[in-house]
C-alpha cells in the first residue's frame, strides 16, 4: 500500500474585501429572478394570475 506524505497545516486566513452588503448585494433585489425561472428572465416578464 502506497501513501502519500503528510504536509503542515496551514491555518486558513480571513480577508476582508468590502462590506457584507456590498460583497453580498445585501438590500438589493436586483433585475433578474431566482433558479425557478429561466437564466435571465427579468421581473417585467412576471405575469400573477
Amino acid at each position: 500500500m502506497h501513501t502519500l506524505p503528510k504536509s503542515a497545516y496551514t491555518k486558513p486566513e480571513l480577508v476582508e474585501v468590502g462590506s457584507f452588503e456590498d460583497v453580498t448585494l445585501g438590500g438589493s433585489s436586483g433585475s433578474n429572478l431566482d433558479a425557478d425561472f429561466p437564466s435571465g428572465t427579468p421581473f417585467s416578464d412576471l405575469t400573477f394570475s
